[in-house]
């Protein structure tokens, strides 16, 4: 019973904004790197393959709560491993208070304010909607040629080569059209 009070508290941890220890498997983007086409389309079949749990094709909202939960849980495993220093299978105080002391230093370093994480977004309302559409799943080609779209859109001097810049201004542009839609 403990362990699962504790486990749930580390679990509480990485919701309310501590630091997730990133999947070895996926490095960190630097979002100051410029992209091109093929870089979006791997990027694209990437996030298909794990929307895709059972292979057939065809991601659906079903297979993306699956692999979120998936994830979650991974993410909670590390995170224990993470806070259990001394690896006997529980949390003590005193490692879960050097684990907070370790997460408030690199925040100090980074300049963030508790709870002011950037770039973290859910399958919010309308959003899977958007995703699946009408036919509720969504295919490994739909989704590269929404990106493609996307890419397409942005690059706008059309060199095949989505830079910073770029990215800002597009983020600039969908900011002042929701604000016109709002208004």
């Amino acid at each position: 019973m403990n362990k699962y009070m504790i486990l749930g508290g580390a679990a509480l941890i990485a919701v309310t904004g501590a630091a997730v220890a990133q999947n070895a498997a996926q490095p960190r983007i630097d979002r100051n790197a410029d992209v091109t086409r093929q870089q979006v389309i791997e990027r694209a079949d990437q996030r298909f393959a794990r929307l895709d749990v059972n292979n057939d094709g065809r991601a659906t909202p079903e297979e993306a709560r699956q692999a979120h939960e998936q994830r979650r849980g991974e993410r909670a495993d590390r995170m224990f491993e993470r806070l259990d220093a001394n690896s006997d299978g529980s949390i003590s105080r005193a490692e879960f208070d050097q684990s907070r002391a370790q997460r408030a230093e690199r925040r100090a370093e980074r300049g963030e304010r508790r709870g002011m994480r950037h770039g973290r977004r859910g399958m919010g309302e309308g959003r899977g909607e958007r995703l699946f559409g009408e036919q509720g799943f969504v295919t490994r080609d739909q989704m590269r040629e929404r990106a493609l779209a996307r890419f397409d859109r942005l690059d706008a001097n059309r060199d095949g080569t989505l830079t910073a810049e770029e990215r800002r201004q597009g983020r600039q542009q969908r900011m002042q059209e929701r604000r016109g839609q709002t208004s």
